[in-house]
């Protein structure tokens, strides 16, 4: 990697080998999560706001731009170019897909492109999972579990979360497509839970769940009512728009960043312009992370997390440099034309 630092050479990092090099580094992704978020609280990264192209404003499709720099012993500079295509679902492929950019942080020269969407996935569930353990003091032992959409981001997040060593009394699984997720029930519970069900509404997942996973690709919320949530309830909303403001109203509120979480008319930007939730309320998961926050217990907990840049750099740089010299692996000599 060093060659390619000061060379002007690129690598390219396809997918495959991304995935086998996340399924490789286990916690030491988590450490970059949870490092990534404590930093954030304390206000030591660059992370510019994320740039949102939509081809048609009245369509679901967008790409989004999200640069960040992470500073540190091992700093990394970079960007991850990622789009959202609902409808590719029905075309056998994947509904996001991405690439992350990194260059070197001396010079600037373009050194290396990743797949993209296995980090941006894997970042996502490791978000979840360390935002529900931070949350939730610690327990991994959950009731009931619920999950409200059935993508790669829900698949991956329980997949984490098995990993990690959670585990859930029952799990209930909903979407608005019965078949997609009869089929998630069949293949992506990981053993969480010895009871899972499909859950026929919405009101029937959330019901006495302890634990409620939302990633949806919804454009507009659905969900009223505060009431359908368990009271002390752990909300992990992955996705945008699935809450009205009056069904966050009387919750505690956490995100990455505040001022990144109130853009794009996500839920908690929507409560806020409402008078719903009060900005000055929410807290940031790093705060949680390093002590300096705690939830009130017994109230709900709504975390929503807009995505941070910084965490797809961070990992993104940590996959190239475990990447180096395996099969697949492309070197382009001279990418930038310097000799």
């Amino acid at each position: 990697m060093q060659e390619a630092r000061h060379s002007g050479n690129l690598v390219i990092v396809p997918g495959a080998v991304v995935e086998t090099v996340l399924a490789e580094l286990g916690k030491e992704c988590r450490q970059v999560v949870e490092d990534v978020y404590i930093e954030a609280a304390r206000g030591g990264l660059v992370n510019p706001d994320s740039l949102f192209l939509r081809p048609d404003p009245d369509r679901r499709e967008r790409a989004i731009a999200l640069p960040a720099y992470v500073p540190g012993a091992a700093p990394a500079m970079g960007v991850k170019w990622i789009s959202s295509f609902p409808g590719n679902l029905a075309l056998g492929l994947p509904r996001a897909s991405a690439l992350i950019a990194l260059n070197d942080v001396r010079t600037g020269l373009a050194t290396a492109v990743l797949e993209g969407s296995r980090i941006s996935g894997h970042r996502t569930a490791l978000s979840a999972a360390v935002g529900a353990r931070a949350l939730r003091g610690g327990d991994s032992r959950i009731g009931k579990l619920a999950v409200i959409g059935t993508g790669y981001i829900s698949a991956t997040t329980l997949a984490v979360m098995a990993g990690e060593g959670w585990a859930a009394g029952s799990l209930a699984v909903h979407d608005l497509d019965a078949d997609r997720a009869r089929a998630f029930a069949a293949e992506h519970t990981h053993g969480l839970a010895p009871s899972v069900s499909v859950a026929g509404t919405l009101r029937e997942a959330l019901d006495d769940a302890d634990v409620v996973l939302f990633a949806t690709t919804a454009v507009v919320p659905y969900v009223t009512d505060a009431g359908w949530f368990k009271p002390g309830a752990v909300v992990l909303h992955m996705s945008l728009r699935d809450l009205e403001p009056e069904a966050m109203a009387d919750a505690v509120h956490v995100v990455d960043d505040v001022s990144h979480a109130l853009r794009e008319k996500t839920s908690l930007a929507l409560a806020v312009e409402r008078g719903t939730v009060r900005r000055e309320d929410i807290t940031a998961i790093g705060d949680h992370l390093r002590g300096a926050a705690r939830p009130s217990r017994g109230r709900t907990v709504v975390y929503a997390p807009f995505g941070l840049g910084s965490l797809d750099i961070a990992i993104g740089a940590l996959v190239l440099e475990r990447a180096a010299g395996r099969e697949g692996v492309v070197t382009v000599p001279d990418f930038a034309g310097l000799l």
